[in-house]
């Protein structure tokens, strides 16, 4: 005889999701219905966990939303199962201020978290503890799908759906369900948007991934399908474990936070989910760029039509009393040169195209790659004709499974239009519906590549200097000597477009995480951001950009 599954603890979280100044939310993953769990708030009230699939279970995940809370005040919370409060189901939140609130604002950002180690997640346990930062914003690779053990995407790329799902669902619990993690997530309103790593490393940005090229190239249409087909998987347990505890479409009347996302992803075209929340006077506009990502497409190619379309919604119906902006950009929006060694080496060759045309899988997702001089030479001497002729050479095969990490920049030649675009519409936003000369504080947030970093980018029309921090990873970094992170992940000095310049200002190559501070004054803010760390401050590179 079977023995009974204990009922009275949950498969995961609870984790707390989007606050406002009224209402939170909490969500857990349970073992049986749960129809059968409500939340306890203390002081406020109970309220019911609702199924986050709306049919069949599968992922047994729920969402439970208290309303009619009061401002800035801590509620403390526990899971009910009939009646019974769950083991370890308990924490506390707080709610945001009042939108029109002059109360100073602080919030943490953290990207890149692997289960090879905890990296700096117990300082961010009792920095919140201590500090007590209005939420979290976690901004890419909270799961390492295809990395770590199980290597998802090794084991169950060519699984059926329901086995790949079901591993899918277990690796984010592996990843969740460290103490340290669960004190965190449990105790403070949590934002997530997912990057690559969630799916596959760099997806998007290969030729498997192209609707695009599938369309010109049909030998490569088992390969596109196999790729989606493993993409809407790991979409539909994104929603289940992260998205759907995100602000959605409905949870506020307020026409400055026009969010369209409601449902869990269906069938047919892909559908960017990006979302936008207030906190007192600061706005937070949280971009996707992987869902709608086909770096072939001819218009917007990183970030799709609608996705823009919603942008500029935000932009236009900013209420006058925001006294900052900030945008989530799951990748650094301008930390590497786009005419710098790594786009003059990798940011014209099309190796994974040719396979993909040829219908060769393994040519595109692991292709032979080393890195030795000669090749290096090879590489060099390949981009020298390829930027001579316009036609690419690839010759030699130096770091070319990199391909993907070079597409993925903004500073790549597919991205840099809408790039521009953004940094430029963002910083005009800076006086939408501003009165008088003072614009709002515009702040650019990122994670992606383990290395925590702070640019200062220089705009003119108008005139102003934006600061972009990027936060990664709070456990995961790169393991190169201190002398190769400039040049190699991002540059010191150079021209993104006409009237753009980044300089940066501060690397940490340690494990890290962002704090941001707000000090609202009403007619702008006083912005202060920060990378917690401990280790070695800056890492100066070599430079073989003059050679290409």
């Amino acid at each position: 005889m079977r023995p009974r599954r204990a009922l009275n603890r949950l498969q995961l979280g609870p984790i707390v999701g989007h606050a406002d100044d009224t209402s939170a939310k909490v969500w857990i993953q349970v073992f049986d219905d749960p129809a059968d769990y409500k939340l306890r708030v203390a002081g406020a009230g109970v309220f019911d966990f609702v199924s986050t699939e709306g049919g069949a279970l599968e992922f047994h995940t729920a969402i439970a939303r208290a309303q009619d809370l009061r401002p800035e005040l801590i509620y403390r919370y526990s899971v009910m199962r009939r009646g019974r409060r769950v083991l370890g189901g308990s924490g506390t939140f707080r709610t945001f201020p009042q939108p029109s609130s002059m109360a100073p604002i602080v919030f943490c950002a953290v990207s890149c978290s692997t289960l090879a180690t905890d990296g700096v997640w117990a300082n961010l346990a009792k920095y919140i503890k201590e500090a007590q930062p209005s939420f979290l914003m976690m901004m890419g690779d909270q799961v390492y799908i295809d990395e770590d053990d199980p290597n998802v995407f090794k084991l169950h790329y060519n699984s059926d759906p329901p086995t790949r799902r079901a591993a899918l669902a277990k690796k984010y619990r592996l990843s969740w369900s460290r103490k340290v993690v669960q004190q965190v997530l449990a105790n403070i309103p949590t934002y997530m948007i997912w990057d690559d790593h969630e799916i596959r490393d760099g997806f998007g940005s290969l030729a498997c991934d192209s609707p695009t090229l599938v369309a010109k190239h049909t030998r490569g249409a088992e390969m596109f399908a196999r790729s989606e087909r493993y993409f809407q998987d790991c979409r539909d347990v994104y929603w289940h474990f992260q998205a759907c505890h995100n602000p959605l479409q409905g949870e506020s009347a307020d026409p400055a936070l026009p969010n369209y996302i409601k449902d869990p992803p269906a069938g047919g075209p892909r559908r960017a989910m990006p979302f936008v929340f207030r906190c007192g006077r600061v706005l937070l506009l949280v971009l996707e760029s992987r869902t709608q990502r086909d770096v072939f497409r001819a218009d917007f190619p990183i970030l799709g039509a609608e996705q823009w379309q919603f942008i500029d919604q935000v932009f236009a119906r900013l209420p006058a009393d925001v006294d900052m902006l900030a945008i989530v950009t799951p990748t650094p929006i301008a930390s590497m040169d786009p005419e710098g060694q790594v786009m003059k080496l990798m940011g014209e060759r099309t190796d994974d195209i040719e396979a993909f045309k040829r219908g060769n899988e393994k040519g595109v997702l692991s292709p032979h790659s080393v890195e030795d001089k000669k090749d290096l030479a090879l590489a060099i001497v390949s981009a020298k004709a390829t930027r001579l002729t316009g036609v690419p050479f690839n010759v030699g095969a130096f770091k070319i499974s990199n391909l993907d990490e070079a597409r993925d920049q903004w500073s790549h030649k597919f991205s840099r239009p809408e790039q521009r675009e953004l940094l430029r519409k963002a910083n005009k936003a800076r006086f939408a519906n501003r009165q008088g000369n003072n614009g709002r504080e515009l702040v650019f947030l990122s994670g992606d590549i383990h290395v925590g970093c702070i640019f200062d980018i220089a705009m003119s029309d108008p005139d102003y200097n934006i600061v972009s921090l990027t936060s990664s990873g709070i456990s995961a970094k790169q393991e190169v000597a201190g002398d190769l992170f400039i040049g190699s992940f991002l540059d010191e000095q150079f021209k993104v477009a006409s009237g753009i310049r980044s300089t940066l200002r501060d690397i940490v190559p340690d494990f890290n995480f962002g704090v941001i501070e707000v000090l609202p004054t009403g007619d702008g803010a006083k912005v202060n951001t920060l990378l917690a760390h401990e280790g070695n401050a800056f890492a100066a590179g070599l430079d073989i950009s003059d050679l290409i």
